[in-house]
């Protein structure tokens, strides 16, 4: 395991898995932020390269995923008391679950969040967009087509993970008041609590059965 600090957070680097401490530590919290980053875009074909997560209480821990089952990530994944708070859940949760065969349970997204909120659908609704718009941050995304199965990921890399996940409760707090103020929160847990069954229809090879 490595220990580093960047931007002033403690990152842990582990390989294959979470351990049972940060289990516990993210069971206590009933809430973690989570990304992924890939090899590319296809989820049938590409791989997973590491998953990053925002524990409280623990700061941010890096994966880098293995050919070995990550029991502990998909346990959390699985677990109803523990809320997952993505940018873009389906596209982390449709390689997720493709690869680990689970079902994810209590996901959250602040994509979805935020297209709630724009009807017209007028925004650019990507995470350097929002972490602007909502809270004044700028994030590059330099890193993101970099290769994230080398053996030996750089400080950028790594920053660039961490920085994914690093906002994400703040800005899902700012989209939540949003919601509320125009009451669209019960739709949003709606929508949220759909995003297991659109997974599971995608893996599954479904088309878009809510078409004529």
């Amino acid at each position: 395991m490595d220990i580093l600090q960047i931007n002033g957070t403690e990152v842990r680097v582990r390989y294959t898995d979470i351990t049972e401490e940060e289990m516990t530590a993210a069971l206590k919290a009933n809430r973690v932020a989570w990304d992924i980053e890939t090899s590319g875009l296809d989820w049938q074909s590409e791989k997973i390269g590491i998953c990053q997560l925002l524990i409280p209480s623990k700061g941010v821990t890096v994966v880098r995923i293995t050919e070995e089952k990550p029991v502990n990530l998909c346990s959390l994944l699985e677990e109803q008391s523990v809320m997952k708070l993505f940018h873009h859940a389906m596209f982390d949760l449709r390689f997720m679950a493709h690869n680990w065969c689970i079902v994810p349970q209590n996901i959250a997204c602040t994509k979805i969040a935020s297209k709630l909120l724009d009807k017209e659908n007028n925004q650019d609704h990507s995470l350097i967009s929002l972490l602007k718009s909502h809270l004044k941050i700028q994030i590059t995304k330099a890193q993101r087509t970099s290769d994230w199965l080398s053996e030996k990921l750089t400080e950028s890399q790594l920053s660039y993970a961490v920085k994914d996940v690093l906002y994400l409760f703040e800005l899902f707090a700012k989209l939540e008041g949003k919601l509320k103020a125009k009451e669209l929160m019960k739709l949003a847990n709606s929508c949220f609590a759909h995003i297991p069954t659109r997974v599971k229809l995608d893996i599954s090879g479904y088309k878009d059965i809510y078409t004529y």
